[in-house]
């Protein structure tokens, strides 16, 4: 029989024990210690925090002159925090906010929401102008003594307006003007359809009543009209606007609202605090310490010497221009927001798009600096 070495086997390879060191307890011959047991160390867990709730704190403003108070769902929360942010450096506007998260004028009793209104007015809240934003859970059923109605049938529709007419007929009673904001577009298609045809119902009750409408629409879509998550914010940068659900408001998506209808509550505002222009001052009576000494008659038929001729002004060019933040939100002549960007339209239309789209340089024309030709021989 073929003998191998120690630790091999043929066809295999096997690793020896290891060998222990050197050691005086083993060669007294005294036995090895056996090998210390550690045991694991376990550390209490420590209960996680509780959640602390977020609460919105409103910095008073007891000498604000304006009262801005926002009233709506839950929408109408992220509309208020947006407005409260553009005038959080103004002492004189105070922005209030009168919410119900879960409310809706379809999901209560008709007399609910003035009811709610009324307390908040007659309860010793200072207001300047409302701000309504209504109706994002308002696609409910409507039961009445005829039956039940779909949402946004002939029967609904007449309802939902007398609704909108009550809620309005406070603030015009009482001489308080009334910026109504719409709803913006959903992530589900069919809800966006149903809102839109709600917004045009709001539109024509608020102006009939004297209120002013505000359309948020085109801010919160796409080119093609459609739901978008993300846009440009009121800086212009591209942001997400519309929180997962595809319902809520993310922080810019409030921003952006409450840029929408700032120009109106501005314009509010400034009609609210002008003054009334003096009037002319009357004729004086003849005989009155005011009354001028009455001119001889010859004088009276004579004719009266000519004007001076003023000199004319012509004016003067600046040193410098006006200063133009770079980050300031574009608005329109109007003083409303732009929401998208503006579309060409006329004979300039295609050389714009193939000079920047497609990369293809305009034409020479003959005399201009980019022409290059050979003058003819």
């Amino acid at each position: 029989m073929r003998a191998y070495p120690p630790g091999y086997y043929p066809g295999k390879l096997v690793q020896p024990a290891p060998q222990p060191g050197f050691s005086l307890r083993r060669l007294f011959g005294v036995p090895d210690e056996p090998p210390p047991v550690y045991k694991p160390v376990v550390r209490p867990r420590r209960p996680a925090p509780a959640p602390v709730p977020v609460v919105h704190q409103e910095r008073p403003k007891p000498n604000a002159t304006t009262q801005v108070v926002v009233f709506g769902d839950a929408l109408a929360g992220y509309a208020e925090e947006g407005i409260a942010g553009l005038y959080s450096d103004s002492e004189d506007v105070a922005v209030v906010r009168k919410t119900r998260d879960e409310g809706g004028l379809m999901r209560s009793d008709p007399d609910e929401w003035p009811k709610f209104i009324k307390e908040v007015l007659d309860g010793g809240q200072k207001i300047t102008l409302a701000v309504v934003m209504i109706g994002a859970k308002d696609r409910v059923p409507l039961k009445d003594q005829s039956g039940e109605h779909d949402p946004l049938s002939n029967e609904w529709r007449e309802a939902y307006r007398q609704r909108i007419d009550a809620l309005l007929r406070i603030f015009k009673d009482r001489g308080i003007p009334v910026v109504w904001i719409g709803l913006p577009p959903m992530k589900n298609d069919a809800v966006s359809e149903d809102l839109l045809a709600m917004n045009e119902i709001y539109r024509e009750s608020v102006e009939r009543n004297g209120g002013t409408y505000v359309d948020i629409w085109p801010g919160f879509v796409d080119e093609d009209n459609r739901y978008t998550a993300t846009g440009p914010d009121v800086d212009g940068q591209p942001a997400k606007l519309r929180a997962n659900d595809g319902v809520l408001f993310t922080k810019a998506g409030a921003r952006k609202v409450a840029h929408f209808a700032d120009a109106e509550i501005k314009r509010i505002i400034a009609n609210g605090q002008g003054g009334v222009a003096n009037a002319a001052p009357p004729h004086p009576i003849e005989g009155s310490p005011n009354a001028t000494p009455a001119s001889s008659s010859i004088e009276a038929f004579l004719p009266a010497p000519p004007e001076a001729a003023a000199p004319v002004s012509l004016p003067s060019k600046p040193l410098i221009g006006p200063v133009l933040p770079l980050s300031r939100p574009e608005v329109t002549p109007g003083g409303t927001l732009i929401s998208t960007k503006p579309k060409l339209t006329g004979d300039q239309v295609y050389p714009v798009q193939r000079a920047l789209r497609n990369g293809i340089a305009p034409n020479s024309r003959p005399g201009r600096a980019d022409d290059f030709r050979w003058p003819p021989s």
